[in-house]
């Protein structure tokens, strides 16, 4: 059985995670959100330019996010 943080990894090795609920549960997200963009150093239509999934109607910001968008931008 997987622990939760191994769990939140295979989540974001595969996209963009959200946390939900009292007791945070990572969980898939459509999208980036704007928040996690610009603490990345991008705004949504450089984001849209480069192919990146974004999720206007998320207005929370994960960490793990605002990372995996940093390593992306690098690796390009």
């Amino acid at each position: 059985m997987k622990t939760r943080k191994a769990a939140a990894m295979s989540l974001l090795s595969a996209g963009p995670i959200e946390l939900v609920g009292r007791r945070p549960q990572p969980v898939r997200a459509t999208g980036y959100s704007p928040l996690e963009l610009e603490r990345a150093g991008l705004t949504v239509e450089k984001g849209r330019a480069l192919g990146i999934p974004i999720d206007t109607e998320r207005t929370t910001g994960v960490g793990a996010n605002v990372l995996r968008l940093r390593e992306l931008i690098a690796s390009r």
